[in-house]
């Protein structure tokens, strides 16, 4: 544990030292998808969530501002990365086309599970894939969710592809449909915003494992703490913080989203 805590120390030291020297990184600024709490959604003209409490704990560390923007709807986001205006893109799926303008981090940010969401009052047990045969399921237009389990779900469960993921809250909230397939923190958060999202419960087991990585744009004079960063997130995924930031970020999404429609109702009835 002291050898960990002096090598902490020196790469600290090291990086703090190099930036002493230099001011090629003043500052990092970061975006994000707009809408994917509880890792980060948009206020404004902001990013919030978990990804940005994390980000901005870490490279507080090392006396780095950071400031998480609002660049527009996901696309255009990745473009900001690609042409150079952001250094930073926080908590995304790594893919080979992604990877020719970002640096990811070695480690992962946060888990980013999937698992079956169903009524309280029609849990199932749930061990293994094969427990979804004969029972009708839902997920998302357009989901994905790594292989093996994308050839799973095309092949043996035949899940309908169609609708939205208010339309299949629809449709489990009236028992057309016995599940819905969704990331683990993103329905707990998105489920817990909605009228009757407090009957629909995460069973325990995940269907399928996943993970979150952040990127540095290659051309961004920040990319050389790439090797802290990833170290960082390591210890902090390890200890319990990156899950327990999940966790408050899920209430605040939750206490936000009830808020707003409280008072738009108030506004509406004026």
């Amino acid at each position: 544990m002291l050898a960990f805590r002096l090598g902490l120390i020196f790469l600290l030291g090291s990086i703090s030292g190099a930036y002493a020297a230099s001011s090629a990184c003043d500052r990092v600024i970061a975006s994000a998808h707009p809408d994917y709490p509880p890792y980060h959604w948009r206020e404004g003209g902001r990013i919030v969530g978990a990804s940005v409490d994390l980000n901005k704990m870490i490279f507080g560390e090392i006396g780095i501002p950071f400031e998480a923007i609002y660049t527009g709807p996901w696309k255009r986001v990745l473009k900001t990365a690609e042409s150079g205006d952001v250094d930073f893109l926080m908590s995304l799926k790594k893919t080979p086309q992604r990877s020719k303008f970002l640096l990811y981090t070695e480690a992962p940010a946060f888990e980013n599970p999937f698992t079956v969401f169903t009524l309280k009052t029609k849990q199932f047990p749930l061990l293994t894939w094969t427990d979804l045969k004969g029972k009708f399921g839902a997920k998302n237009a357009g989901d994905r969710y790594g292989e093996p389990f994308d050839t799973y779900v095309l092949n043996v469960l035949a899940l309908s592809d169609n609708f939205s993921f208010l339309e299949n809250v629809n449709r489990l909230l009236i028992e057309r449909v016995d599940y819905i397939i969704h990331g683990r923190y993103v329905g707990q958060a998105q489920f817990g915003a909605i009228d009757g999202g407090e009957n629909i419960v995460p069973l325990d087991w995940n269907v399928m494992n996943g993970f979150v990585h952040s990127g540095f744009a290659r051309t961004s004079a920040c990319v050389q703490l790439n090797p802290y960063v990833s170290q960082r997130y390591s210890e902090l995924l390890s200890d319990g913080t990156a899950a327990r930031l999940l966790a408050d970020n899920v209430g605040r999404w939750i206490l936000n989203s009830r808020n707003y429609e409280l008072n738009k109702k108030v506004v509406d009835s004026k």
